[in-house]
């Protein structure tokens, strides 16, 4: 999801830590490292994460300009993901099994040979297709210390949050009432009058 166009939906992180001396110089070699790498057919990896462009998906070189803007650091996350039709792997395979047996003058294959097998008809279909992509926008307030993510996805902000804390050696807490509270510096006695709050239903029983 886009953070410069379209619906204004967002996840709230904290971040943890302090911001080093030369953060700017840091953190843009840090993010250029970490720049989506596309996926190839021939590789392991069914799945990668890292980031791009805000609001742009395809742009994968980062530079200062790109990234900050006045107090803001501005990136998009990218996964791309491997993701094969099992109609059309199942019909390759039918026709890579029958050619198969076919030259091994053979009337039944092996478990193993046919583990293989398709191992090599999924990496040809791969040389056929492009990676599923999913993008979402990334908005980090330094000096306020809040990351949005323009996202609502438990996945993708898991895996964002993974490559932030790799990315800048520092930690991000979800918003939530209680890491909320502690940020606005409650005193002994409202800590103690938040803890003693219950949820409460507001729905038809």
């Amino acid at each position: 999801m886009p953070a410069l166009k379209g619906s204004l939906t967002y996840a709230r992180f904290f971040v943890d830590g302090e911001l080093p001396d030369d953060f700017r110089e840091r953190f843009m070699r840090s993010i250029r490292l970490r720049a989506l790498k596309p996926l190839e057919p021939d590789e392991e990896d069914l799945e990668r994460s890292g980031w791009c462009r805000v609001g742009e998906a395809f742009e994968l070189e980062l530079d200062y300009e790109s990234v900050f803007y006045n107090e803001f650091i501005n990136l998009g996350f990218r996964t791309d993901r491997w993701v094969v039709p099992g109609p059309l792997l199942r019909a390759k395979m039918r026709e890579a099994e029958a050619a198969y047996l076919q030259k091994k003058g053979r009337e039944r294959i092996s478990r193993k040979e046919r583990n293989e097998l398709k191992e090599l008809v999924t990496r040809r279909l791969r040389r056929q297709l492009s990676p599923a992509m999913r993008m979402a926008d990334l908005s980090w307030s330094l000096n306020d210390g809040v990351v949005r993510f323009f996202s609502h996805s438990p996945k993708s902000a898991g895996a964002m949050t993974e490559l932030f804390q790799r990315t800048f050696s520092l930690k991000l807490i979800p918003e939530s009432p209680y890491t909320l509270a502690a940020r606005l510096g409650l005193n002994k006695a409202q800590e103690g009058a938040w803890q003693d709050l219950s949820a409460t239903n507001l729905g038809s029983p």
